[in-house]
């Protein structure tokens, strides 16, 4: 058995065990350094840290600014913009040397998720590793909006007060990590936390994409 189908088995396995991390509120968080705005949560055993900034947007889809700052034992931590695993788009980030990795995902089954083409992951400043921890910032093109199955088509509501959306994070580093299309071993913790989207607005969205490119 190759190892991908390994990972797949593993991965069906372990996906029939539900969410078990507690849902938890965003509260806010604004860099001193880059004067940038995020709705921010940290859940999980590691634990992680999840930002998420958009425009000030009355409806989807649009652009997303997304960052993750894991503890450096942390081999890769993804977020799904639907809430759960199956058809929605999974930013994943991990580190790699002295910076880090974004890339898409798309799974139709519990089992390791396609490289998604449609989310496009833009590596920015901010994303670095030190001594402790690595840091993830990404500008997410593909993510708020998606074709579920079926057919029927999901946007993210930007004024929702608590948007759903899961994690899942793993020790163990994708296979190679130099590459966003690696494959990647099962998740060792997965959960669920909502954020305030309409806290996440800001008309300084595009300023602060500028300013980190």
């Amino acid at each position: 058995m190759g190892i991908i189908a390994r990972l797949a088995t593993v991965a069906a396995v372990l996906a029939g065990h539900g969410l078990t991390a507690p849902t938890s509120a965003a509260a806010q968080y604004c860099d001193a350094s880059s004067g940038i705005c995020y709705s921010e949560v940290t859940v999980g055993v590691a634990p992680i840290t999840w930002r998420i900034a958009i425009p000030a947007v009355g409806e989807g889809p649009f652009d997303v600014l997304l960052q993750i700052v894991a503890p450096k034992r942390v081999g890769w931590a993804g977020l799904a913009w639907g809430g759960g695993m199956l058809y929605n788009p999974i930013s994943l980030g991990w580190a790699n040397g002295n910076t880090t990795v974004g890339s898409g995902r798309f799974a139709t089954a519990h089992e390791q998720p396609d490289f998604y083409e449609a989310a496009n992951h833009t590596i920015l400043k901010g994303s670095s590793v030190n001594e402790t921890h690595w840091t993830l910032t990404t500008l997410c093109q593909g993510c708020s909006t998606w074709v579920h199955n079926g057919g029927s088509k999901e946007t993210l509501d930007p004024g929702a007060t608590a948007a759903s959306f899961a994690f899942a994070a793993s020790a163990t580093p994708p296979i190679d990590v130099t590459d966003p299309g690696s494959p990647i071993g099962i998740h060792s913790e997965h959960g669920i936390f909502t954020v305030d989207l309409s806290a996440a607005k800001s008309d300084q969205f595009d300023a602060w994409v500028a300013k980190l490119r």
